[in-house]
């Protein structure tokens, strides 16, 4: 069933931004060129937790490639803001070696996270390594990063659902709302 109501979370109100069926149907056209570049290549995925489960999750069921994923948990939000620090809660280690790397991102604001993950997987020496982020704020990025995949490039506001959430509250949500 659709939600076209606000919801509110802890002390926020938010309004319906994107709807579940417009999700799914750009995370198709995504595994559509991810099946078509990566025949033969046996890529491996890693997705950045917590946020990015559900579209790791939808994306992958459309993936007809041999392939693997594997999950690493990174963070930089306290509430609404990022802090601009990484906490690496679990990371990864020479499994990535002479492979071919799918980063799967939930959301790229200011870009610290990925700057530091791409930097530090480089060390491994991964055979490529690409990114594929669900939702891309371009007008609040601090660093120049090569994006191959990117699901919609949203306004610099505050989302939930869809993974995303408020203090921990409001991934559950099936689509993604914006705060009012």
């Amino acid at each position: 069933m659709i939600n076209f109501k606000d919801i509110e979370i802890k002390d926020l109100c938010f309004t319906p931004f994107i709807l579940r069926d417009e999700l799914l149907g750009r995370i198709q056209e995504i595994a559509i060129r991810i099946n078509d570049e990566y025949k033969d290549k046996n890529p491996l995925f890693i997705c950045v937790l917590n946020g990015s489960f559900m579209f790791a999750s939808d994306l992958m069921k459309q993936i007809d490639l041999q392939s693997e994923i594997k999950f690493i948990s990174l963070s930089s939000y306290d509430g609404v803001k990022s802090t601009g620090k990484i906490k690496e809660n679990f990371g990864f280690g020479k499994w990535v070696s002479d492979r071919h790397i799918i980063i799967l991102e939930d959301i790229i604001d200011t870009g610290n996270t990925m700057n530091y993950l791409l930097k530090n997987i480089q060390q491994w020496d991964p055979a490529s390594v690409e990114v594929a982020t669900l939702f891309l704020k371009n007008e609040c990025l601090d660093y120049d990063l090569d994006l191959k995949y990117i699901g919609f490039e949203i306004p610099n506001k505050f989302i939930v659902g869809y993974g995303l959430d408020y203090d921990g509250i409001g991934r559950n949500y099936q689509d993604v709302y914006q705060l009012k």
